[in-house]
């Protein structure tokens, strides 16, 4: 598969110094989505077709009604409702054949999930602002992978300092190196990764303890170091969301 390198955004993620680069830029990715689907791309054919037929996720649906335009999330629940309604023949049986309504909605006992329910399911489950995330966090993970390799600029030195990644973007980049790094590259670009989220689990375990101790009378008058955020920190490292404080 061809990925476009996306050298810019990954190097300004870096000089951020988070816990994860990958969660910054997917956090930027998010809010530039999130404008997109309720701006003039909604009434474009191309667009307003996958909107109807995938629509978003609980949490996108959610974070779109934050953004405050009534006018445009209205009309395109709208259709997408519509097109739900159309479907309906697909997503419910009609008619008997000797078998109940509900085993051909769900699918006989001992046996695969319905065709009726899998049709639900999948629709369900889809997200345009899910999708378009992934594909964009892929170019950055394939970016860092293709600077790793050329050592641009002086990326392997950028990359071994920094604070390591969350778990879930761990995997990603991981997934990306074996994807298109040679076999000996392979496990260098391993040992790296496994060596600095080392070291960083380790420097967030160390913070977390002091945060902990702080509560303590005998260290109320202690500095905090960099330790009064890291509950945020450790959550956003083992989860991959970035969390208000």
């Amino acid at each position: 598969m061809k990925y476009k390198l996306e050298t810019i955004p990954l190097w300004d993620a870096f000089k951020e110094e988070t816990e994860c680069p990958f969660c910054f830029l997917k956090e930027k990715a998010e809010k530039r989505y999130l404008k997109y689907y309720l701006g003039n791309s909604a009434m474009n054919p191309e667009t307003r077709v996958e909107l109807n037929i995938t629509g978003f996720c609980p949490d996108h649906f959610g974070k779109l009604l934050i953004e405050r335009s009534p006018q445009h999330l209205g009309l395109i629940t709208h259709t997408h409702l519509k097109d739900w309604r159309a479907d309906l023949e697909k997503r419910f049986p009609s008619g008997k054949n000797g078998t109940s309504l509900f085993s051909r909605w769900s699918g006989p006992k001992g046996s695969e999930t319905g065709e009726y329910k899998k049709t639900n399911d999948s629709r369900i489950q889809g997200c345009l602002i899910c999708d378009r995330i992934e594909r964009t966090i892929q170019r950055y993970t394939f970016t860092a992978c293709f600077l790793w390799k050329r050592d641009e600029e002086g990326f392997r030195s950028i990359l071994k300092s920094s604070k390591g990644f969350c778990i879930p973007h761990e995997g990603d980049l991981l997934l990306m190196a074996s994807e298109i790094l040679k076999q000996t590259e392979q496990d260098d670009f391993f040992v790296l990764v496994k060596d600095l989220q080392k070291k960083n689990f380790q420097r967030l375990e160390e913070e977390l303890d002091w945060f902990t101790q702080k509560f303590k009378a005998e260290n109320n008058s202690q500095p905090w170091g960099n330790s009064e955020d890291a509950h945020y920190r450790v959550i956003q490292k083992l989860t991959g969301k970035r969390t208000d404080h």
